[in-house]
């Protein structure tokens, strides 16, 4: 009797493993996928060349702001990436040199006044000769986060 319980048990243990290790076989590895860990989107041109932490950062609604980001050209190819707002009047080409980039934060990039309150996001087109062009939402952001406050200092 104590060894049909014992049976029993194990096969059941077994029988429970089984199906919860089949859960995770249907399922992507999260881990693995590409994903923006910062304020900023990912915008990901080709295998080896992206725009990294793309976002607008602006004081309020109809005030100047400042394109923040990075280019990242991991190819032996040099490029440059176009970064198009429309709706601000905004077009900056960026040169992107073979196995580095550009960071455009440093260069201090000033756009025209933003139409969004932060917290919004506004339509952009990002593109490159080799990967073509990529329309994105790109997030607006004020200095309530200690990071960005030195872009907006003496405004």
């Amino acid at each position: 009797m104590a060894l049909r319980l014992a049976r029993r048990a194990v096969i059941a243990a077994l029988g429970g493993a089984l199906t919860l290790g089949g859960c995770s076989s249907a399922n992507p590895i999260t881990t693995q996928l590409d994903y923006a860990p910062s304020d900023g989107i990912l915008v990901r041109l080709t295998d080896g060349v992206s725009v990294e932490n793309l976002l607008i950062l602006t004081p309020g609604k109809g005030q100047d702001g400042y394109l923040l980001g990075a280019v990242a050209n991991n190819t032996s190819q040099d490029t440059s990436v176009t970064i198009d707002i429309p709706g601000m009047g905004f077009t900056k080409r960026f040169p992107a040199p073979a196995a580095t980039g550009t960071n455009f934060s440093d260069a201090r990039v000033t756009t025209p006044p933003v139409d969004a309150e932060p917290g919004a996001t506004v339509p952009a087109t990002v593109s490159s000769p080799a990967a073509g062009a990529q329309d994105v939402q790109v997030p607006v952001l004020d200095g309530t986060l200690p990071a960005y406050r030195e872009y907006l200092a003496g405004r």
